[in-house]
């Protein structure tokens, strides 16, 4: 991911292809309460902006991939894991600030 997202539709293709490669990552490392945790907060952010839903602060506070991201996974080891970090800093930032359309 080279720029930063700016609006929605970017928002959830990325969100998209970042569930499905959290989700791979999880089941290379069935043990990973890390991947497990950004699997599972991925999943929370696709179901709490379905529909155009706007997530109430509460949920958008309870985000914390981006955390888990450089407490868990930083430095990355390799290009495509630092792409899959930044993708969810990426992420957590948008739907924590969730700006109107």
């Amino acid at each position: 991911m080279n720029r930063p997202l700016d609006n929605r539709k970017d928002f959830f293709d990325v969100l998209a292809q970042t569930q499905i490669e959290a989700e791979a990552r999880f089941q290379g490392a069935p043990r990973s309460v890390t991947y497990e945790s950004i699997a599972r907060q991925l999943a929370a952010m696709q179901s709490m902006t379905a529909n155009d839903r706007t997530p109430t602060e509460d949920e958008r506070e309870s985000i914390t991939i981006g955390l888990l991201a450089v407490r868990e996974l930083e430095p990355a080891p390799d290009p495509d894991l630092a792409d899959f970090i930044e993708r969810l800093h990426e992420l957590n930032g948008y739907f924590t600030a969730w700006p109107p359309n």
